[in-house]
């Protein structure tokens, strides 16, 4: 799962990571909904975007979703520390 980390309003996106979390589904920010839409081939911007394994590039995918789950967590992020 891909999503754009300038989303506005926020609640349109705060549910996926969880989800994602959840279901074991590895995801990643990109700065910009445009920076999305661009990838994409879009003029439009572009909130999520959510790549399905497929045999035809299955190695390609398993080598994306292994460095999404190597990625550092950001700061600011996830459970408190106290």
């Amino acid at each position: 799962m891909i999503i754009a980390g300038n989303a506005s309003p926020i609640d349109v996106i705060c549910h996926i990571p969880v989800v994602c979390e959840d279901r074991n589904i590895p995801y990643v920010y990109v700065p910009t909904g445009r920076d999305l839409g661009t990838a994409m081939g879009v003029k439009r911007c572009t909130l999520v975007i959510m790549v399905r394994p497929h045999e035809s590039y299955q190695e390609l995918f398993d080598e994306c979703a292994a460095e999404v789950k190597l990625l550092p967590i950001p700061e600011g992020t996830g459970l408190p520390e106290f």
